[in-house]
């Protein structure tokens, strides 16, 4: 009797450990089924499978000399004495000065941009798949063989120079804004800015062993022969002594100490622009018979050349101009007839260009 009812209390003995594990299987497999009821935030990926696009916002707008496409250099680092800058924007309740904490330490940045002025075709469904660059005289390659702005997603990186990054204080009219001067660019005054990364060379660079087309290759070899006239000389020096201040991005707030030094890194960024101002066939015979006059553009439209050098006011027949900061450059292109690279006749890569005057443009 005694063995029976130690057997029957040995029975009913629980295992102390197991009310916990019970209440443990019951807490999560209530957790998961919160989890079920509760939406996930979607992810990139969930977007790109819903529509097959991505929504993406600006972090800035790039303030430059450039106000048309034609003429911008194809890479901003061929013309170092280019200037510009980037105006950040307050996205959310971000802090734009917190941002950029750090960012001063670097000497270069990659900026990713959209190429805004891209114009659109009729027929969306049109998509080229080739192009034909310049330094190619007429031949085509696929698109993702090239850097062109035509691309089936309008997305840019160019490499900048960081000047500064300046910090412009909060009034009661403004938020606060930050600017990061650059110079090296590439890029037309509006265009937006997707995101910016520091240059690491390590990350960023390769190995000697670096393989280019040939077309590449002697496009970048290429330059044509800049000649600045004394007229232009001294109308951009009229210019200055009249008003310090006529350039957005030259003179004394930006480090020249003299009308003098303004003068040559003014005339300098213009010799290396023209330098490498490679066009298509098209555009190439336009500048060659004086029918590019960048005043007609419509960004351009509300401004006028004003006559305050003291060169001649004169403008002849073959006489293209060009927009660089608040100036307008008037010059005349010659075509060579012995070019050392058979693309070069299309292009213009080997021509000459003689600048005759610098105006400068006024809002009318």
């Amino acid at each position: 009797m005694l063995q029976r009812q130690v057997k029957e209390s040995a029975n009913q003995i629980v295992d102390p450990n197991a009310d916990i594990e019970k209440q443990d299987d019951i807490t999560h497999d209530a957790i998961v089924q919160q989890q079920k009821k509760q939406p996930q935030p979607p992810t990139i990926e969930d977007e790109t499978q819903a529509d097959g696009g991505i929504f993406l916002k600006r972090v800035g707008t790039i303030r430059s000399i450039y106000r048309l496409c034609v003429g911008t250099p194809r890479q901003g680092l061929l013309c170092p004495n280019a200037r510009g800058c980037i105006e950040l924007d307050k996205i959310g309740d971000s802090s734009s000065s917190s941002s950029v904490i750090g960012l001063e330490q670097y000497s270069h940045i990659w900026i990713i941009f959209v190429f805004h002025l891209n114009t659109k075709s009729s027929n969306p469904k049109r998509i080229k798949s080739k192009i034909a660059p310049p330094a190619l005289g007429g031949k085509k390659v696929g698109i993702y063989a090239t850097r062109s702005p035509h691309r089936y997603n309008p997305i840019g990186i160019t490499l900048c120079k960081i000047d500064r990054i300046e910090k412009i204080a909060k009034t009661k009219h403004t938020e606060e804004r930050i600017q990061i001067h650059i110079s090296g660019l590439d890029l037309v005054d509006g265009t937006p800015v997707l995101d910016i990364k520091p240059f690491v060379p390590t990350y960023d660079s390769v190995p000697m062993d670096v393989r280019l087309p040939s077309w590449v290759e002697g496009g970048l070899a290429t330059k044509r022969n800049v000649v600045i006239g004394q007229d232009a000389l001294d109308d951009l020096t009229v210019i200055l002594e009249k008003d310090k201040n006529a350039l957005q991005f030259y003179g004394q707030r930006y480090g020249e100490k003299t009308v003098q030094e303004t003068v040559e890194y003014a005339v300098e960024c213009i010799r290396q622009v023209l330098a490498i101002d490679v066009r298509s066939n098209f555009q190439t015979k336009k500048a060659r018979e004086g029918k590019f006059q960048a005043e007609r553009a419509k960004r351009l439209q509300g401004a006028a050349a004003a006559n305050e050098g003291r060169g001649t006011n004169a403008v002849a027949s073959d006489v293209c101009t060009q927009q660089l900061d608040n100036l307008l450059i008037q010059y005349v292109v010659d075509e060579t007839s012995d070019t050392k690279r058979s693309t070069s006749v299309g292009s213009g890569a080997e021509d000459t260009v003689t600048v005759v005057s610098i105006k400068l443009l006024e809002e009318e």
